[in-house]
């Protein structure tokens, strides 16, 4: 009897996680809510292009290592191979530091993308690389099914961030400055907990980081690259929008779809949550039982965010609503696009099928799917909206755009994971 009692009391404490990232999260939202209340227009909008350089450089996922790390690390440890899985999150880290330091030898030779400037094209992919780092020295605590430390990991991070990041803003008003003062602690963090992660391994940190850079080239680097490809159209499906807003709206329009799309970070943010205990469960199921199996739960847990989702879509509304228009009157042009953007949030909150085909190691039927997606998406907008006309772009219209790029990706994919599990 004592060990079962164990058992479920240490499996009870775990579901703490939940209100714990839910509040880091909460606080990540708050950074943006803060961010638009301190900074003037023109730097908010300045600091939402910093965090989609730092989003899509983040998409890359170390080359797609990343993403084989997640998938990885769970089995490893079901079968005590512990060391493949820390030599992994290693070149993680090496090929993440590369992938930085040539964007940033661009952005010094005066490289910039739709209407950043270098010295913000140089911010953002700093804080981008902060953000990879992170996601690989917490990879571990998710890999054993720690999900209150990892949410413990969150936390400080959030917490930290939030304060000083936020201080930065109000006294300074720059938008550069509150960015890198994020991505400085957000590096301090990720090292402390990965030194903690290498204790666990026999060897030292220069000797792991040494194996790691001699077994690069042993890592598949076909699978790598297609799962790499695989997460940077899924991140165009959820972000083209916002790169085409911040070519075609100008940095008024930019800004103010840029606080709306908030509650897309939140939905994505929640999804995170959410996945951050499913990505390992639905690993650890695929490994034990297969396929079958880890569908099964796929569903029962995409079903269920998604009828929550549904039940809190109206109350949400009024409330988004009136805070806008009590709060933010500065942004008062983005309530038109927070009905569009709620749908968009509850069909993302509750897209899981991704991960599972991922687990099942069909990241080239993924890939195929996400950019038929993406295609048709694009071509479908395009052919109503005509962007290449001198017409002016309205923040509806972007609105619908990423409506389009979502509800594709999410029947295609549902449908890719219903014929995996039938075979």
């Amino acid at each position: 009897m004592p060990l079962p009692l164990t058992l479920s009391s240490q499996r009870a404490r775990q579901f703490w996680y939940a209100p714990l990232l839910v509040l880091s999260m909460g606080l990540m939202m708050l950074r943006m809510l803060a961010m638009a209340q301190v900074l003037d227009v023109h730097a908010f909008a300045d600091f939402s292009g910093g965090i989609l350089i730092s989003t899509t450089f983040s998409m890359i996922g170390c080359l797609g290592l990343q993403a084989m790390l997640q998938r990885e690390w769970p089995v490893n440890l079901v079968r005590h191979q512990e060391l493949r899985g820390i030599v992994r999150a290693a070149q993680c880290n090496v090929v993440a530091l590369g992938c930085c330091f040539v964007g940033m030898v661009g952005a010094a030779a005066g490289l910039s993308l739709a209407g950043t400037t270098p010295a913000l094209l140089g911010v953002g992919l700093l804080h981008g690389f902060s953000h990879q780092i992170f996601l690989v020295s917490t990879a571990e605590s998710r890999s054993r099914g720690e999900a209150l430390r990892f949410a413990s990991q969150n936390l400080q991070r959030a917490v930290i961030a939030l304060a000083l990041s936020v201080l930065a803003a109000l006294w300074f008003g720059s938008a550069l400055l509150a960015l890198a003062t994020d991505a400085l602690i957000t590096i301090a963090l990720s090292q402390a907990f990965f030194r903690s992660v290498l204790g666990r391994s026999r060897l030292g940190v220069s000797a792991i980081y040494l194996l790691a850079v001699r077994r690069l080239r042993r890592v598949p680097w076909t699978s790598a690259l297609t799962m790499m490809f695989t997460m940077m159209l899924a991140f165009g499906l959820f972000n083209a929008d916002r790169w085409i807003a911040s070519d075609r709206l100008g940095a008024i329009g930019f800004a103010h779809y840029s606080f709306a799309w908030i509650v897309l970070s939140v939905a994505q943010s929640a999804q995170a949550v959410i996945n951050a205990s499913v990505y390992p469960l639905l690993a650890r199921r695929f490994a034990q039982y297969g396929g079958a199996v880890a569908f099964d739960v796929c569903v029962r847990i995409s079903i269920s965010v998604l009828a929550i989702g549904v039940v809190v879509l109206v109350p949400l509304y009024l409330v988004l609503d009136y805070g806008i228009y009590r709060w933010y009157p500065r942004y008062g042009d983005a309530q038109t696009l927070i009905p569009i953007f709620l749908v968009i949030a509850v069909l993302r909150a509750s897209d899981f099928w991704s991960s599972f085909l991922l687990i099942s190691g069909r990241e080239t039927q993924l890939l195929k799917i996400n950019l038929c997606a993406m295609v048709i998406s694009l071509i479908v907008w395009a052919s109503f909206v005509r962007p290449w006309t001198p017409a002016t772009t309205t923040l509806q219209q972007m609105g619908w755009l990423a409506g389009l790029l979502t509800l594709s990706a999410y029947l295609a994919a549902a449908g890719v994971s219903w014929r995996v599990r039938h075979g």
